[in-house]
């Protein structure tokens, strides 16, 4: 099985993994990617195959092919479409507050084993409106990636935040539409990112999802890699790194303002995920700096 391999794809600039590139798609072999792919149906239709299913694609549709995700195009129809190639993990991409949609959430945040486990790849479509806008978007990328004149990275990277805040938005719509679980859990996923300084209990997001117990710790882990404590932890811990870089509080005060009510617990999670204690990170900053 081929694999698109990441040096070669973004062979022109590996530090900053987006490429946009317009096809005339041909029928393919399955093969498997070192990075995120969204596709765009610009014309015709096709049949897309993942390794789980096979689905009638058409213009306006959107597909999302996750890392190391296997999937081929078996039929086409004068099929025209646009890639959206990218490395999450590799880009400096400013969320703000896109980790409040539960749509961006379920199309990026979880990992693979949820999409294996559930037999899917994200698919949805785009009304018309929606359509040309994203067409319009996906023009002016492609424009700054094919050129590359100095500061194509701030615009290519303005243009790729407005297509995912657009795109996540829609994705939050037809998942809530369709009553999901990816929904529910990018829904409790995005609950825990607004709510992490509070006190949050398990109970509650369990509830709010509408699934049992034993079902939504499965598609939390799923999604995410871990049970929801300890996201949450991990969520209160990536905060207080910002805190200890960014700001002169005590460790005490940021380990209450990130959410725990106990200062040496909070070190000792921090030693446990960061590998140092929050004393020694700041120390490592602030000699960086110097």
């Amino acid at each position: 099985m081929q694999t698109k391999q990441y040096n070669v794809i973004f062979s022109n600039d590996q530090e900053f993994p987006i490429r946009v590139s317009y096809e005339m798609q041909e029928v393919t072999t399955m093969h498997v990617h070192q990075f995120m792919e969204m596709v765009i149906i610009l014309a015709g239709s096709g049949v897309h195959e993942t390794e789980f299913s096979k689905t009638d694609i058409r213009s306006g549709d959107v597909l999302v092919i996750p890392k190391s995700g296997y999937h081929r195009y078996a039929e086409v129809n004068n099929l025209e479409l646009m890639n959206l190639l990218f490395d999450p993990e590799k880009l400096p991409m400013p969320l703000i507050d896109l980790y409040k949609l539960p749509g961006f959430n379920a199309l990026f945040t979880v990992k693979n084993d949820y999409y294996n486990q559930n037999r899917f790849y994200p698919k949805f479509h785009l009304n018309e409106h929606e359509f040309e806008k994203t067409k319009r978007i996906l023009s002016e990328m492609q424009e700054e990636n094919s050129k590359m004149i100095p500061g194509y990275r701030c615009c290519l990277m303005g243009h790729f935040m407005v297509l995912l805040g657009n795109l996540s938005r829609l994705y939050t719509d037809n998942l809530s539409q369709l009553n999901e679980p990816s929904f529910k859990i990018g829904q409790a996923i995005s609950y825990i990112n607004l709510n992490f300084r509070k006190e949050i209990k398990l109970d509650e997001m369990i509830k709010k999802s509408g699934m049992s117990r034993s079902v939504f710790m499965r598609k939390f882990h799923q999604a995410v890699g871990v049970a929801p404590i300890n996201f949450l932890i991990q969520v209160r811990i990536s905060e207080a790194c910002k805190l200890l870089q960014q700001s002169e509080m005590t460790i005490s005060e940021i380990a209450y303002k990130v959410g725990f009510n106990d200062s040496n617990y909070f070190t000792r999670q921090f030693d446990k995920i960061v590998g140092i204690t929050p004393r020694a990170f700041r120390q490592n900053t602030n000699r960086r700096n110097e």
